[in-house]
């Protein structure tokens, strides 16, 4: 004869495994921390080397396979290294506030990306291969120089927010993106009436 156990000690075992399920995994905040706990057998999954007065992005990174969450924020970093393409689990990249003159186009072949925050940075081009990020459903990149809105960005079917508040836009550019995209909620400035040169 089986023996049941009592209902209060399963559901009390239920609620240990969803209060232990819910508990995100902790934030690496130098990479020295993150070095300590690799060599100690433990998975990086989410790091954030915010004011870190970085030049460019650590070479170290790249052994962090597990890496969900990266977050470059507030530093002096010009450029995103190519191997950030071999973090395939990351699901947000976040390197805003920095010195970044071009759309990282290797973060372009990370399917698992959710989230990228690029605000503030002197980006002036959204790559017309944008839409190779289907799963992405935020992207910021206020206060930046952007002039391109390619079409292809129509093609992000997970896209639920586009944030490009302080870019120079003109109302038609406006009109345009709001018909190219009328499920997405965009952040917008009010319109400019400026002219650019090609």
């Amino acid at each position: 004869m089986k023996r049941a156990f009592p209902l209060g000690i399963v559901v009390w075992l239920f609620s240990v495994v969803i209060c232990f399920a819910q508990v995100p995994a902790p934030m690496y905040e130098t990479i020295e921390e993150a070095q300590i706990a690799l060599e100690n057998g433990l998975q990086i999954t989410r790091l954030d080397l915010t004011k870190q007065k970085l030049k460019k992005v650590p070479l170290e990174i790249k052994d962090y396979k597990d890496l969900v969450e990266l977050r470059l924020n507030k530093n002096r970093i010009v450029s995103i290294p190519s191997w950030i393409s071999e973090l395939s689990k990351l699901e947000l990249f976040s390197a805003e506030r920095n010195k970044i003159d071009k759309f990282p186009v290797a973060i372009l072949a990370l399917e698992n990306l959710r989230h990228v925050y690029l605000g503030d940075n002197l980006i002036s081009d959204i790559p017309i291969d944008i839409d190779h990020l289907g799963s992405l459903e935020w992207l910021g990149l206020w206060s930046n120089f952007i002039r391109n809105f390619p079409a292809s960005l129509s093609n992000l079917q997970n896209l639920q927010t586009l944030d490009l508040l302080h870019n120079d836009m003109t109302y038609l550019e406006q009109t345009w993106l709001r018909e190219l995209l009328p499920d997405v909620v965009l952040e917008l400035s009010e319109p400019c009436n400026c002219t650019f040169d090609e």
